[in-house]
């Protein structure tokens, strides 16, 4: 425990510190030999606070500044899993560290694989081992403080008085916090019923059940298939739909990449490569494996070395130059993973995964990183792909239920279902939904069809056919709209007749009615002049009077014979003409 004296000096010391650009570390823990490891790591470039039990981190966190913890798993025993979560509930920018036993990281497993533990570090460890940890988790911090930048104010030009207030009332809720969870560490016969009652109910099959029980005890693989990732495999290969199995299988290769991670730290590059080809082999694609891989082609680049240096001397010759840390290559690869991560995998700046995938291999070719993000990349595009592929099909089917068929112009059915079959015109999905998009269009079409409105019949009809639908009811409605029009257009193109030779006439009848009332009148007449030259189809246009002379003109009429029309030597052809009928008494 600090006296307090010292307590009151850390404190002062640390906010002090918030100016600083030294990134601040706090270690729990009672182990000596551990923490002298971590001084000799940090060395002058770090701050590092130490305190030996629980209830004194929180008062350090609250003071402000502190980056880093480093914690014993050893100094919380079974409360480690409790505390965590709730350090990271009240400060969630806080880097949290853990170090300890395999069973340690065993029972942290969960913490580890979703980020609230950092990394994990086994312990013994070197100096050397530690720095690397430590240096990673200043990365980590710098990359936490560049993305809040201009978000969080400088701590230390926070007024005294609102720094002090906010820290009292964190440090009672932290300690309250840590309270309960030692009470409940006193009260509880099982330490971890807390943990076990929030669990899910148990897998429905055995297969699952031994599969979570693996996962639950850390047991990723196993030679003789025991292990969750053969298990859960086993699961997907009887029902690939398994969403249980499906979430194992992900938990897994998350704690695949973690170990291979916390390997590679170590220096353990066997390990880290079984590690990171076994979480391949489980389904990981993302940019983290991709990064992975590039770091053990790196580190084993490095190893190599040595080697020929060893052997050139055995040899008396000059051993080759080694490779620097980090060529140009390896930092576009490295930008790459960064904007897969981000999401910027091909936007139309320069800034992207994939114009630093191009640079990368522009400079070598031949770089392993380079080539694993592409890959990586590439994969990421086609799942990007496929789930476009399937928004657009969700898109259309939706809009062809809400009758959305055209308009609006960039959010119809037709709209996704143009811009799905210029993504991937062989989807097997695409045929059926156009064919019920031009249907619907074609049966808009012939209702409008029905209801005289021709320019919109020819203008559905079109839409139709601008998807790509043909069928005998689309090639039936443009026949009866082309025919509608022809008719229209005949009727509308009508000429003098008394520009037309006549051959034959008849006088009309004068009606009895009409001479006995002494009336005089006329009739105005349409009609078709066939390519005999024989007169039908007559409509009356005007009379006058009303109702007195029409039928005695369309009886003349019928009786009449035209010269046949010629147009453009091609033989007699049909017209329309029109002719004024006169009714009057002789003198």
């Amino acid at each position: 425990m600090l006296a307090p004296e010292e307590e009151d000096r850390s404190i002062a010391a640390m906010r002090f510190s918030l100016a600083s650009e030294i990134v601040e570390l706090v270690v729990l823990t009672g182990d000596e030999i551990f923490l002298q490891t971590l001084r000799e790591a940090v060395g002058g470039s770090r701050r590092l606070w130490h305190v030996p039990s629980s209830d004194k981190v929180s008062d350090l966190l609250v003071a402000g500044g502190v980056s880093i913890l480093v914690l014993d798993a050893q100094a919380l025993n079974e409360t480690a899993n409790l505390f965590i979560a709730e350090i990271k509930r009240q400060f969630p920018d806080l880097i949290v560290v853990v170090a300890g036993s395999r069973e340690a990281e065993t029972a942290l497993a969960r913490a580890i694989s979703d980020g609230t533990v950092y990394r994990f570090i086994h312990k013994p460890m070197s100096p050397g081992r530690a720095r690397l940890f430590v240096d990673a988790a200043v990365r980590k911090y710098a990359e936490q403080r560049k993305h809040n930048d201009g978000v969080i104010a400088p701590a230390g030009k926070t007024h005294g008085a609102l720094l002090i207030g906010a820290a009292c009332a964190a440090l009672f809720v932290v300690l309250g916090a840590i309270g309960l969870l030692r009470h409940a560490a006193r009260d509880e016969t099982d330490p971890q019923q807390a943990v076990k009652t929030a669990a899910p109910p148990p897998p429905a099959t055995p297969l699952l059940a031994r599969a979570a029980d693996a996962l639950a005890a850390n047991r990723l693989t196993a030679l003789d298939g025991d292990g969750a990732l053969e298990l859960y495999l086993q699961a997907l290969a009887r029902d690939p739909a398994d969403a249980d199995a499906r979430a194992g299988l992900a938990e897994v290769r998350e704690r695949l990449l973690t170990r291979a991670e916390n390997a590679l730290l170590e220096e353990r590059l066997d390990e880290a490569s079984v590690t990171v080809e076994t979480a391949r082999k489980a389904g990981a694609q993302d940019g983290r494996l991709a990064l992975l891989s590039a770091q053990l082609s790196k580190a084993h680049e490095q190893l190599k070395a040595p080697m020929a240096a060893v052997r050139a001397n055995a040899a008396g010759t000059a051993a080759p130059a080694a490779a620097p840390v980090a060529d140009p290559a390896e930092q576009f690869a490295a930008l790459a993973v960064q904007r897969m991560e981000e999401g910027h995998l091909t936007d139309p700046d320069r800034d992207n995964a994939q114009f630093y995938v191009q640079e990368a291999l522009r400079i070598d070719p031949e770089s392993s990183a380079a080539r694993n993000v592409q890959l990586a990349l590439s994969l990421r595009l086609q799942q990007a792909d496929a789930a476009e592929r399937d928004r657009l099909l969700n898109f259309a089917r939706e809009r062809l239920q809400q009758d959305r068929l055209i308009e609006p112009t960039n959010d119809s059915a037709k709209y996704y279902v143009l811009t799905l079959r210029g993504i991937d015109p062989a989807n097997a999905a695409l045929a059926p939904l156009a064919q019920d998009l031009g249907a619907r269009l074609v049966a808009k079409g012939r209702h409008s069809l029905e209801l005289q409105q021709y320019e919109a019949a020819r203008s559905w009809l079109q839409e139709a056919a601008s998807v790509g639908y043909s069928s005998p009811d689309a090639a039936a409605a443009n026949r009866d709209l082309d025919a509608v029009l022809a008719q229209r257009a005949f009727l509308s193109n009508w000429i003098d007749a008394s520009g037309l030779t006549l051959l034959r006439s008849v006088r009309p009848v004068y009606p009895s009615k009409a001479l006995k009332s002494a009336t005089e009148g006329s009739v105005d007449l349409e009609f078709t002049i066939a390519e005999s030259g024989a007169v039908r189809d007559i409509t009356v246009r005007a009379a006058d009077p009303p109702g007195v002379f029409e039928q005695a003109a369309i009886s003349a009429l019928s009786q009449w014979r035209y010269q046949p029309v010629v147009r453009g030597g091609a033989g007699p052809i049909a017209q329309r003409a029109r002719i004024r009928m006169r009714f009057a008494l002789e003198p």
